[in-house]
């Protein structure tokens, strides 16, 4: 069977024109950008361009944009960092259906001392607006919430969070992991004051992340050593994954206009098929369209467990995860199908299109999850 890939949420490939411009700074330019001699000098530039290739796919300033290890390290850093540059305030607000990069964080905010309210959400993964507003108060640090969502696809309102925030001068922190890629982000129009991406998400290196803070916010660095990011961000620069990070960003912009509308046909035409197959299945988070992830689907399926389905789709050559791929080995239900009430009684496996998927295999991919549901279920 020709091998299908069907779990971008988890990770995308690499692009070869990102690999291309990365060879370069692995092989050539490999000095090191704090060196004064002419080669240091040179990397020192790329990266600072680099910045700025960033910032104008964000529509910020370069000055705002701090490259790290991931997703993981720039939310860590966005909460912890602002906590310790605001220590007279002890509240944090988030919801139930965040990357557990921010739950473990909030919880390690919690045996120091911090307050942290997670917002309930309602069946399609939506938080309340109301809600945030009643759990603001005079308190409050901060308020950082995933915007789209990397298990069920769920896209908040983020211009009505916002809102909120703004007329409550809450600073507010948004993980945007799964979003860049998806749609323009304009971060002159978009109010939002920290922002947490990752390159492996849009067909950059593993291991490079951006931290975006707007200019004139206190965050104190999360690591002590040199000079380097203007002292924000110790230790010698990764930069090939920093070179990588900007290159995929380029790509990203020239593609936007094109790549989610064709991995929302293909969700959107798999779906169609496989609900007339199997007319019990559940699409969990939001319906298909504004308020989902392009290309996402997150499917339940009654009365089967959902490792023996993955297991039997991956020996069919059909790769996709049972929800995030940080807790896919785990045999605890997932927090987020918990918070969305999903029953015991299903199984659920997430489905994420990409670059290399096409709508030719629609029908062969809607065929192998029949047949392996069907082998798999009580």
């Amino acid at each position: 069977m020709k091998k299908i890939y069907l779990d971008y949420a988890a990770t995308t490939p690499l692009d070869p024109e990102v690999f291309n411009e990365m060879s370069i700074y692995m092989k050539d330019l490999y000095a090191n950008p704090s060196s004064i001699h002419k080669d240091g000098i040179a990397v020192r530039k790329a990266i600072q361009q680099a910045k700025h290739t960033v910032a104008d796919a964000l529509n910020a300033d370069g000055k705002e944009v701090f490259f790290c290890s991931g997703g993981t390290e720039a939310t860590n850093w966005a909460i912890k960092g602002f906590a310790q540059a605001h220590l007279n305030k002890k509240r944090i607000i988030t919801s139930q259906i965040e990357h557990h990069a921010t739950l473990h964080t909030c919880k390690s905010m919690e045996e120091i001392g911090y307050e942290v309210i997670y917002l309930p959400v309602d069946e399609k993964g939506f938080i309340s607006k109301e809600d945030l507003e009643q759990a603001i108060n005079d308190d409050t640090l901060m308020v950082s919430i995933i915007w789209g969502n990397n298990e069920i696809g769920t896209i908040q309102k983020i211009d009505e969070i916002i809102e909120i925030c703004q007329k409550h001068h809450v600073t507010l922190h948004v993980d945007a992991v799964q979003m860049f890629g998806q749609m323009e982000i304009d971060l002159e129009k978009l109010k939002i004051d920290l922002l947490s991406l990752s390159a492996h998400k849009f067909y950059g290196p593993k291991g490079s992340g951006v931290l975006y803070v707007r200019e004139g916010l206190e965050l104190k660095p999360l690591i002590d050593g040199g000079n380097q990011q203007n002292g924000y961000r110790a230790g010698t620069e990764n930069v090939y994954g920093i070179i990588g990070f900007a290159k995929a960003c380029e790509l990203v912009k020239k593609k936007i206009d094109t790549y989610p509308r064709h991995i929302d046909m293909l969700a959107t035409a798999l779906y169609s098929k496989l609900r007339i197959a199997i007319p019990n299945l559940r699409l969990n988070g939001a319906d298909i369209g504004n308020n989902r992830l392009l290309g996402h689907l997150s499917l339940s399926f009654s009365n089967c467990n959902s490792h023996d389905l993955a297991f039997a789709l991956d020996a069919k050559d059909l790769y996709v995860s049972t929800g995030s791929a940080c807790t896919s080995t785990s045999i605890t239900k997932s927090h987020v199908l918990e918070a969305i009430k999903l029953d015991n009684h299903y199984a659920t496996i997430r489905i994420t299109f990409g670059i290399h998927n096409e709508s030719k295999d629609i029908d062969d991919i809607a065929d192998r999850i029949i047949s392996s549901y069907q082998e798999v279920k009580n």
